[in-house]
């Protein structure tokens, strides 16, 4: 490993390099609540690694399995309104911790989905519906309505201007 590798490496290991030494600087002020900090991170660690796996053969199964062709013809491009309202319906009913929904949309990007899907779905995300009857206890029916109505007639807007500052190269 040359000097420039080594140093790419580091670069893309700065996450774990920050939280290392967040730790042994912890460590320096409170060993006690730097151990019982890294036993609760390692207790998360171990209850989400079995769904980031689930996650992640799901992903190398769609990859495999569904083709590109498709995904261009569902989500991308030539799918035009009718790609972008699926897109809608998949994030508004889309349940789950965000870190399994990013690597699915990766995915599906690779795979020829457009940039304004990506956005749409996660923009739908946010309408949570299995959260709705929460939100109207605590904050109201009229509220809850609003919020959701405007989180979904403002997806497809998001979308589509975010897919108009990414790159041309970089579109499926």
């Amino acid at each position: 490993m040359t000097g420039r590798d080594f140093f790419s490496w580091l670069q893309q290991q700065r996450m774990l390099l920050l939280v290392f030494f967040l730790y042994c600087w912890a460590w320096t002020v409170d060993a006690d609540r730097a151990l019982a900090a890294l036993v609760s991170g390692m207790t998360l660690l171990s209850s989400v690694s079995l769904l980031i796996v689930a996650i992640f053969a799901l992903v190398g199964l769609i990859q495999t399995w569904i083709g590109s062709d498709l995904i261009a013809s569902v989500l991308g491009r030539k799918a035009g309104i009718r790609g972008l309202l699926i897109a809608v319906g998949c994030g508004a009913i889309l349940i789950g911790p965000a870190y399994v929904i990013f690597p699915l949309l990766m995915s599906l990007r690779k795979l020829g989905a457009r940039w304004a899907v990506v956005t749409i779905v996660l923009a739908a995300y946010a309408l949570k519906p299995q959260m709705l009857p929460i939100e109207i206890e605590f904050l109201g029916l009229p509220f809850a309505l609003v919020r959701a109505g405007l989180t979904l007639a403002l997806a497809i807007p998001l979308g589509l201007a975010v897919e108009w500052f990414m790159p041309e190269e970089s579109d499926a």
